[in-house]
């Protein structure tokens, strides 16, 4: 008679897989932030040129010769070319300020804050859907706050057991979603502090948020 043997078969974590296990569970175990939190914060020292300016690094988000834009010369057409068309020019220049409004957002709650949620803000030319920054703009998605984050939006929010600050861009032509910078910070009952970049076209390593 052929004796069959049984072996167990143990299936070996490797160390990044352990370490990600252990943030994922610190994350779902860390109390949601009690505040108080102010309705208006901003990056601190904010200018229009901070964000989504750099070259090469920021081209995604950039106007270019095949984007169906004006060119500043028809004439002389160039693949550099930043063009800044009819478009581009319904928008506001963002002044890096983030609002909450859980009237008109009730998906994100108390921990959310976006700069289309702008008291007054609405759809059409300069009402606040639209906003330039860097070399490129980002508008809400459809001008419905329900469709959201199907769409580029620059938001801070607590999200996985820490803050998170977002700065979305929204392609020319395409309307895909590019994300120009987005950093997280640990801890703290409120969104002010340093955040450290984790990922975006833009390099920039570090920014600050403080109250508006």
């Amino acid at each position: 008679m052929t004796e069959e043997h049984h072996h167990n078969e143990y299936h070996h974590l490797r160390p990044a897989d352990i370490y990600r296990l252990r943030a994922d569970l610190d994350a779902a175990t860390q109390p949601v932030p009690t505040g108080p939190t102010a309705d208006v914060y901003r990056i601190a020292g904010y200018t229009p040129e901070l964000i989504g300016t750099k070259k090469p690094e920021c081209l995604p988000m950039m106007a270019r010769y095949n984007s169906g834009l004006k060119w500043p010369d028809p004439n002389n057409p160039l693949p550099t070319d930043f063009l800044w068309g009819g478009g581009v020019r319904a928008g506001l220049p963002w002044d890096g300020t983030f609002y909450r409004d859980v009237t008109r957002y009730p998906a994100g709650g108390q921990l959310f804050w976006s700069p289309y949620l702008k008291p007054g803000s609405g759809p059409g030319l300069k009402n606040g859907y639209w906003f330039n920054f860097g070399k490129g703009f980002c508008h809400l998605a459809n001008d419905d706050f329900s469709q959201m984050l199907t769409g580029a939006a620059p938001r801070i929010c607590y999200e996985a057991g820490q803050w998170k600050l977002v700065i979305d861009a929204t392609a020319h032509v395409t309307a895909e979603v590019v994300n120009v910078w987005t950093g997280t910070k640990a801890g703290g009952n409120d969104p002010v502090g340093v955040y450290t970049r984790i990922a975006g076209c833009d390099p920039l390593a570090t920014l600050a948020v403080e109250a508006g």
